[in-house]
C-alpha cells in the first residue's frame, strides 16, 4: 500500500474571445519528467494549429495513485468539511480560506458539546499544514499569497461544515 507513479500528464488552458476557459488534459507516454517537458511543447505545437482559442498556461507533472485499493475508516466522509480562516501576510487585513475535507476529530476543541464545531488554531498538526503556506513554506494559496504566522493566536479560526453530496 503507497503512492506510486502513474506517469506524466500535461494540462493546458485554452481561452476564447470571452474570457472563457477550458482545460484540456493530457497522459503523457513520456519516460522522464525531460521528455514530458519535451512532449508538451509538442503538444502546444499541434493544439495551437488547430484551435483559434488561445493557450494561455499550462502545466506538466508526474501523477500518483495509491497502488492498491482501500478506502478511509467507517463514518469519514468527505463531505464533512474544516474550513479555515488564516491572516494573509499583508499591511492589509485580508483572511483566505482553506478547506480540509474529512477532518480528523483531533484538530476540533472538544470531541463533543459547544466546542465540537470549532476547529483548535493551536493544534500542532493543523499549525504544521498550515505552515505549508507560510512566508517560509513550500507552497502559496490563491494569487501567489503566503499565511502570517499560522500558529500565532488570532490568525486562524476555523469550523466544522457538511456540503452537500449526491453520492450517498
Amino acid at each position: 500500500m503507497g503512492l506510486v507513479t502513474k506517469g506524466y500528464f500535461a494540462n493546458m488552458t485554452v481561452v476564447d474571445s470571452g474570457g472563457n476557459k477550458a482545460t484540456l488534459r493530457y497522459a503523457l507516454a513520456s519516460a522522464t519528467i525531460a521528455d514530458a517537458l519535451t512532449d508538451a511543447a509538442t503538444l502546444i505545437s499541434t493544439l495551437n494549429a488547430v484551435t483559434d482559442g488561445v493557450i494561455v498556461s499550462y502545466t506538466v507533472g508526474e501523477a500518483y495513485e495509491e497502488d492498491s485499493v482501500f478506502f478511509a475508516a467507517a463514518g469519514v466522509h468527505v463531505e464533512n468539511v474544516a474550513l479555515i480562516s488564516a491572516k494573509i501576510d499583508d499591511p492589509e487585513i485580508k483572511y483566505a480560506s482553506l478547506r480540509i475535507p474529512a477532518p480528523a476529530d483531533g484538530i476540533f476543541l472538544a470531541a463533543s458539546g459547544p466546542n465540537y464545531n470549532r476547529v483548535d488554531p493551536a493544534d500542532a498538526g493543523l499549525v504544521a499544514y498550515l505552515n505549508n503556506f507560510a512566508t517560509a513554506g513550500i507552497a502559496t494559496i490563491s494569487d501567489g499569497e503566503v499565511l502570517e504566522s499560522p500558529g500565532t493566536a488570532g490568525n486562524v479560526t476555523g469550523k466544522r461544515i457538511h456540503r452537500g453530496s449526491r453520492m450517498g
